[in-house]
């Protein structure tokens, strides 16, 4: 197969896990308005709706890893890799919605603020990724 397509299906790839990590982005950051709102008196009501969102971000994360392992196997077919990986840090924890207190709540926005800073800065080396991607294909048809 020849490069340019390989280099466009890789660019594919690279773009639906920007996608996902946008999603899972999204559902970080209404988790962490929750939590905030939580944090502040929001009691029982506030934690279930926090902890709804964590577990949608935990289902997108699901799907990066999903998305990541296509971009992997697309780069391959070109010499090229992923820098490193991302890991799943948050679990849904029961003890947040029925021991709600303002301790838990404070360690549970401390998780939310640190994956999405994970995410973003991964979020930052797929873009770079893409940006090597789209330089070599704009290369490759320049030459043709």
């Amino acid at each position: 197969m020849d490069r340019l397509k390989e280099l466009k299906e890789a660019k594919q790839a690279a773009q639906q896990v920007i996608s996902r990590i946008d999603n899972a982005i999204s559902s970080l950051d209404s988790a962490s308005s929750w939590g905030w709102f939580d944090l502040f008196g929001g009691e029982f009501f506030s934690s279930l709706i926090k902890r709804e969102k964590i577990r949608d971000a935990n289902r997108h994360i699901d799907e990066i890893s999903q998305s990541l392992h296509r971009l992997n196997k697309e780069l391959e077919d070109v010499n090229m890799h992923l820098p490193a990986g991302i890991s799943d840090t948050l679990s849904d924890n029961a003890f947040d919605v029925w021991f709600d207190n303002i301790f838990t709540d404070i360690r549970v926005q401390g998780q939310i603020k640190e994956q999405l800073n994970e995410l973003r800065e991964f979020r930052g080396a797929v873009l770079n990724l893409m940006e090597r991607l789209n330089s070599e294909i704009r290369t490759l048809e320049n030459n043709r």
